[in-house]
């Protein structure tokens, strides 16, 4: 039987009103009207809490009778530096930690999981106006990481300010219950949610990429006769799901027997992707122009994305980022500019997705039965 997980938010005087208001939103309307997740508010004690910008707060529970959280979301504001020394409500955060399954700190709530003693070894980040006092406060075994709006240690993820405790909070939905249900929510929300790629993120001091340990990147490789069978798979699983899920046929299963695999790679150039073994997506670039479908109203000089899949369990790790990341260098290497890709008009978050991303929405095709938006990138814009 399904369960419902608790996500308790804590509270205190001087809190930033967004850092509470942003996350709990976010959850509560992930949350499939409470079946999924049961979100509250929980303070030191009972009586109205004030936030740093005056709105008072009534907490639903005191720390004596809050329910264990499954999910813990931990504030900041300019009250976190007081509340950093409360030993009582440092304990609680401790302990309350320890046994949920994720913690979220936003803004400054960063000092407090310092201060609870849960940043050693970890990837931190917090407020961009806060980081000498995550200096002093978190251990040196933690990493500070700068320009990004969180980072994610697997049970421990952390945001910037204020909003991006929204972002932090959205990813999280995607962890637990996939992209689609945290497009969804961001869209109801009507908030312009950019997830961050497979954990992926930029150290200001170095230049290089740091890889969160919960979400390790993929091996990208071109594809060989081998994967054949785990490529049809691939595909016919996806077949099945847009179908379920979406209701539409935006491929079908008959594109995806062996004769047609076999027939893929004598015309296309086939790319791979194996995380942890097992394969979690793949493309196909076309260097044709296809002129028959899309006229010569676009650039010539493109590499066509075709069959970009990533596999079911492999979904909210951001893999089809890195994927459209490494067509384009392979595009680039090619002397080619623009990456151009298309997917089925009628699948309004895939085509939502690839706007998120940046790429420019450059027409629609309708005929024979199938309708298709077509998208282009001037590569390096999606490394």
């Amino acid at each position: 039987m399904k369960r419902t997980r608790n996500v308790a938010v804590l509270i205190y005087e001087g809190v930033d009103t967004l850092d509470v208001a942003g996350p709990f939103d976010v959850f509560a309307v992930s949350s499939d009207w409470g079946k999924d997740l049961h979100v509250y508010t929980v303070a030191e004690r009972a009586g109205t809490v004030k936030t740093v910008s005056g709105v008072r707060i009534e907490p639903r529970f005191g720390l004596d009778d809050c329910p264990a959280p499954d999910i813990l979301v931990v504030p900041g504001g300019i009250g976190s530096r007081k509340e950093m020394h409360n030993e009582r409500l440092m304990s609680w955060i401790g302990k309350a930690a320890q046994a949920a399954d994720i913690v979220l700190s936003v803004c400054t709530g960063a000092l407090l999981l310092a201060k609870a003693g849960l940043l050693e070894g970890m990837r931190i980040t917090t407020n961009r106006r806060a980081f000498d006092l995550l200096e002093e406060a978190a251990p040196a075994s933690a990493t500070i990481v700068r320009d990004v709006r969180y980072v994610d240690n697997g049970k421990l993820v952390l945001s910037g300010g204020v909003t991006t405790g929204m972002d932090a909070a959205l990813h999280i939905v995607s962890r637990l219950f996939g992209t689609e249900r945290a497009l969804a929510s961001a869209s109801m929300l009507e908030y312009a949610w950019q997830p961050q790629p497979s954990g992926a993120i930029r150290d200001a001091d170095s230049d290089t990429d740091v890889r969160a340990a919960a979400s390790p990147e993929p091996d990208i490789r071109p594809a060989t006769p081998g994967d054949a069978e785990a490529l049809r798979a691939l595909y016919l699983g996806a077949v099945e799901w847009i179908q379920e899920a979406k209701g539409i046929r935006q491929w079908n299963a008959d594109m995806f027997s062996p004769e047609n695999i076999e027939k893929l790679f004598r015309e296309q150039d086939i790319y791979v992707a194996y995380l942890h073994g097992n394969l979690a997506g793949a493309f196909s670039i076309n260097w044709e122009k296809e002129e028959e479908i899309w006229g010569s109203l676009f650039h010539a000089d493109a590499g066509y994305v075709h069959r970009l899949a990533v596999a079911r369990n492999c979904k909210g790790l951001g893999i089809g980022r890195l994927l459209l990341a490494h067509a384009a260098s392979i595009i680039a290497q090619k002397g080619r500019s623009w990456l151009r890709l298309d997917c089925m008009a009628q699948n309004p978050s895939l085509n939502a997705y690839y706007t998120r991303l940046g790429l420019q929405y450059c027409g629609r095709f309708d005929g024979g039965g199938w309708s298709a938006s077509l998208y282009e990138q001037e590569v390096g814009s999606l490394d």
